[in-house]
């Protein structure tokens, strides 16, 4: 009984990730930086912004035309966030700053699910334990 109450945490965890990410974009504080390519033909797209330290993409001839695709771009992950077609799938870290990575069945890949959190947990310990072992 209790798995299934922390699985049910988890889940709903989740899903305001994706809810809170819809909203960053709708504010126009994160927007689409770039597509990662992945294996089997699935891709991602990172989201990021002034407050994960980046910068706001934006057409580099100033063109309306070319902004409004940027802008329509953030439009269609709103709706495929708000109707779970795709997921947060977690972060991509770099020098000074971070985006927020976008991808799921859509794009061809897999579905965030709790066995990823349990898997990325259990990656995370395992890597810090051994870096203190070490020194």
């Amino acid at each position: 009984m209790r798995s299934r109450q922390n699985n049910q945490k988890w889940t709903t965890i989740l899903r305001k990730l994706d809810l809170i990410t819809a909203i960053l974009i709708l504010n126009g504080q994160v927007t689409i930086t770039g597509v990662f390519l992945q294996t089997g033909g699935a891709f991602s797209i990172p989201v990021g912004g002034p407050i994960t330290g980046g910068y706001r993409i934006e057409s580099r001839s100033k063109s309306q035309a070319g902004n409004a695709t940027i802008d329509l771009i953030d439009i269609l992950l709103v709706i495929f966030l708000l109707c779970d077609a795709i997921n947060v799938q977690g972060t991509y870290i770099t020098s000074g700053r971070f985006s927020i990575v976008l991808g799921g069945p859509l794009f061809g890949g897999d579905k965030t699910e709790m066995k990823d959190v349990r898997s990325y947990s259990r990656d995370f310990k395992k890597f810090f334990s051994s870096r203190d072992k070490r020194g």
